[in-house]
């Protein structure tokens, strides 16, 4: 039995080996990732749990680590790996960002913001502060609220910004819901952040609206003049 499951361990590295992510399911790369996780014990039933449970994935990597753990066969050692491949993929999008003009390639910044807050179940404010060539020299979680308020001053994003020596500021926060379409409390807020940030010539760049699979660009849809 346990040489049996040897084999099919290699059998599936090897696959990865020459077809690459490109030729995995979700299910597949769930189960890899769990043999070096879970070195003792049939992986595919625990692959199995986590999918029905969390749908794909990003639902894998978006769930809270004790969530994860309760799944049978799944330990807190275990939950704990996809905690760190979530945290290594915003950082690995963090630095994809930096030196970048995000303002002329904003594709990157929204990859970056999707995977930094989506897995929010409540609503973050995050501010990112740029210098004069529009590359980030900070990005910061600044409140969380409920799952469909987070509550932070204009006044305070605007002296966090000058304190940085920001040239331009974006604010990103995020939907839980899904729905990405700014609300009037957020067109406001926007307003009020723009203006803060004039009185210190500080340009309010963008606000992004972001959610698991959507994003939504004041900037793109002329909301900020």
């Amino acid at each position: 039995m346990e040489q049996e499951k040897d084999g099919h361990r290699g059998r599936l590295r090897s696959r990865y080996l020459k077809a690459g992510g490109d030729g995995f399911t979700d299910y597949d790369i769930i189960e890899l990732i769990l043999t070096y996780a879970i070195p003792r014990r049939d992986v595919k039933p625990v692959a199995r749990e986590l999918l029905r449970k969390f749908k794909d994935v990003a639902g894998i990597m978006d769930a809270d680590a004790k969530e994860i753990s309760e799944i049978s066969g799944m330990g807190s050692n275990s939950a704990l790996l996809f905690r760190l491949m979530r945290d290594i993929c915003v950082r690995y999008l963090e630095n994809k960002v930096r030196d970048v003009d995000v303002i002329s390639s904003p594709e990157k910044l929204i990859d970056y913001a999707r995977m930094k807050l989506a897995g929010y179940a409540d609503e973050v404010i995050m501010v990112i502060c740029l210098n004069t060539k529009n590359h980030v020299i900070d990005a910061e979680i600044v409140s969380r609220g409920t799952i469909d308020a987070a509550v932070i001053y204009p006044r305070t994003i605007a002296a966090d910004a000058l304190r940085k020596k920001a040239a331009g500021v974006i604010i990103v926060h995020n939907h839980p819901s899904g729905v990405t379409q700014p609300s009037m409390a957020d067109r406001e807020f926007t307003r009020a952040v723009a203006e803060a940030l004039k009185l210190l010539d500080i340009h309010l760049l963008d606000h992004l609206i972001v959610s698991r699979g959507n994003a939504f660009s004041f900037n793109e849809h002329r909301l900020l003049r």
